[in-house]
Formats: C-alpha cells, sequence, structure tokens
C-alpha cells in the first residue's frame, strides 16, 4: 500500500480540502495524497510528484492548456495513469469515457449526502489500483488502461443514464457598443460554483487601462484572500481582497472577503468599498445581489455587470437593475458554465443585454471599458 500516489485537481479550494480531509480518513496507512486547483498548476506538480491515480473535476477537462483541452492532455501525457472524474451531472459520464477517463462518479447535489460519495470515491481508487476487489474479475488484453476490470463489464455494470435536453442559450457574438454609450467607470462581477475558475480565465486576459473592477465570489473567509493572493501573481492587474475604505482604482481587482457582503458608495470622483457581515441573501454572504445593487443605485450606467457560472439565482435581479438604470450587462452561457443557474436566471427574467461564451468575455470588457 506504500506506492499509492492520489493526485486530486478541484477548482474549488474548499472541495478540493474536503477531499484530501475525506482521502486521508479512508485510503490505507502510507497513502500519499497531493492536489491542485488549477490546470497549470496539476501539470507542474503531476510531474514531480509523480502520482499512481488521479482524481479530476470534469469540470475542468475542457479548459484549453497548450491549445489542448485539459482532460486529453492529461491522457496522452500520462497514458498509464487512471484518471477518475467526477461531476455534478450524469450526462458527463459518456462524454468523460470518451476522453479517456477511467471512472466518472455522480457528485451529489447540495443537500445530499456526500458521504456516499467518498466511500465510492475511495473503493474506485483502490480498485483501480488493483489494491483490493473482491468482486472484480482478472485483467484481460481487455482491461481498461490496467484497471483490472474489462471495459465491457465496467460499462455494462453502469446506469443507463439520458442525455438531458439541451439548454436554450443564445450565443452572440460581441457588438461594438454605440457611440452615445455612457463611459464605464467600474466593473461588477459575480460567480459561485466553478467561479473561481472563470474568474481566473477572465482576468488573467485583461490588461490595463480599465476601470476598477469589484468581484463577489461566493468562497469561505481565508479562502477568498488567498484566492486574490494568487491572482495577483498571474495578472497584469493588481488583485486584493477588500477591506472598508478600499478607494476603487482603476486597473485594480477587489474580491469580496469571505462571509462579508461588499457595497459601493460614492467618495468624490471616486469609489469606495463597505465590507461587513450581514444575513444571508439567497442563503449566502457575500451575495452577488448586494453587489449588484448597491453598483446600479451609485454607478447607474457608468457600470459594467457581468454574471458568471453558479448554482441558483443570487445576482440576477441586481444584474435586472443594473441594466435597467442603463449599464450593459452580461452573462455567461451554458456552454461554458459549470453549472448554468445563476446566468440562466438573470437571462431569462431579462438581465443579460448580451450572452457569451467564457472566453469571449475578456474581449467585450475590453470593448465595453476602453
Amino acid at each position: 500500500m506504500q506506492d499509492l500516489r492520489v493526485f486530486v485537481i478541484d477548482n474549488s479550494i474548499t472541495f478540493q480540502n474536503t477531499m484530501v480531509q475525506e482521502l486521508n480518513k479512508r485510503l490505507p496507512a502510507g497513502s500519499l495524497i497531493e492536489h491542485a486547483g488549477l490546470p497549470a498548476e496539476a501539470l507542474e506538480k503531476i510531474s514531480v510528484f509523480k502520482p499512481s491515480i488521479i482524481i479530476l473535476n470534469f469540470a475542468l477537462s475542457s479548459l484549453l492548456v497548450r491549445q489542448e483541452k485539459f482532460l486529453p492532455l492529461l491522457v496522452k501525457n500520462y497514458p498509464q495513469i487512471p484518471i477518475v472524474t467526477y461531476g455534478i451531472l450524469d450526462s458527463g459520464q459518456k462524454t468523460a469515457l470518451l476522453l479517456g477517463a477511467a471512472h466518472y462518479l455522480k457528485k451529489p447535489s447540495i443537500g445530499q449526502p456526500m458521504q456516499p460519495f467518498f466511500e465510492k470515491m475511495v473503493s474506485t481508487v483502490l480498485v483501480s489500483q488493483g489494491k483490493t476487489s473482491p468482486a472484480a474479475p482478472p485483467a484481460s488484453p481487455n482491461s481498461d488502461r490496467g484497471t483490472g476490470v474489462t471495459r465491457e463489464v465496467w460499462k455494462a455494470s453502469q446506469p443507463v443514464v439520458k442525455a438531458p435536453k439541451p439548454v436554450p442559450t443564445v450565443m452572440t457574438s460581441f457588438v461594438t457598443p454605440p457611440a452615445n454609450a455612457a463611459q464605464i467607470d467600474l466593473i461588477a462581477m459575480g460567480a459561485s460554483t466553478g467561479g473561481t475558475e472563470a474568474l481566473s480565465a477572465i482576468i488573467t486576459r485583461l490588461a490595463p487601462p480599465l476601470p476598477g473592477i469589484v468581484v463577489v465570489q461566493h468562497i469561505p473567509p481565508m479562502f477568498s484572500k488567498l484566492f486574490a493572493e494568487r491572482l495577483n501573481t498571474e495578472c497584469k492587474l493588481t488583485i486584493k481582497e477588500a477591506v472598508s475604505g478600499d478607494v476603487v482604482l482603476p486597473n485594480h481587482v477587489y474580491i469580496a472577503p469571505g462571509a462579508k457582503h461588499m457595497t459601493i458608495s460614492r467618495m468624490g470622483t471616486r469609489y469606495m468599498l463597505e465590507c461587513k457581515p450581514g444575513p444571508p441573501v439567497h442563503s449566502v454572504c457575500p451575495s452577488v445581489d448586494v453587489l449588484f445593487d448597491s453598483v446600479a443605485d451609485v454607478a447607474g450606467r457608468h457600470a459594467l455587470g457581468i454574471i458568471l457560472t453558479g448554482i441558483g439565482k443570487d445576482g440576477a435581479a441586481g444584474l435586472l437593475k443594473m441594466r435597467q438604470k442603463g449599464a450593459p450587462t452580461i452573462g455567461q452561457d451554458a456552454a461554458t458554465s459549470t453549472v448554468y443557474g445563476m446566468p440562466k436566471s438573470a437571462f431569462e427574467m431579462g438581465a443579460v443585454e448580451q450572452q457569451l461564451p467564457l472566453l469571449s468575455i475578456p474581449d467585450a470588457i475590453h470593448k465595453i471599458a476602453k
């Protein structure tokens, strides 16, 4: 058992840490676990750590790394390492296997018990490593990447799932704003599930000159600071965790601290931030709606509002208020959202002026804000 080396990749710092803790409780003594949140970080660590198995959040599988999708790149570079993927959609199973994953596990929805998922994950890891599998047939030439379970037997054991109906979406190309559009002096962004990766993809592609950017990401205390610090090492803009009294400066990004709502007020010609605890809105704090609502009141049509991937409807009403005040608004589309919840709610209530793929948003920001 000493040679079991598990590498966990998940863009949610919270769930990444939870996965590591739960695996530590269940894996045999002597097992080693390493983890990463972003594909680039993962590739660096994998080359050093040399895992015997990789556990990957399937939401990261299609992110482009070196002009290739992340999961196929892992399979190509490390064909001898089984990759166990997991995701929130049953429909991800077929795609994961086609891309080269050894297994796909369904992650429970919010409110459902997580313990069976972690038990199944450990069982899958051990079976993939040939450590313990009382019921598993012996390996054959048809074995699935050396897991000891034939591909035909494994497929036969999986539940048959129907692909969900496609979610209606609008794939619009960005149109240059009219000449009489208001000058943008503030950008407000909100995200939840999958948001750390989405925000990273956007903010790392932004460059000065740009107005100040204020961001609410549903994230626990301490992790908001770590997230901001990590982004600051990767971006051309200056990134920091917001604190009350911060004056919003051009070419700066302010991440709302976990467990504190963030709002703006005007100080002369500039904006000032206030971050303080408050009752949850849509069961979360910080809340995107709280930020967007204050931006609509204070900045009006001089702000740009952007809503990204996430569960629920936080931010939808606030984005609608921004649009009603004359602000341009953008929503992430269904195809590139980890969870098409928040942007869908905003789109359906008419809050989204343009719905764009994730990697089209940075260009749209530059065209609107500059």
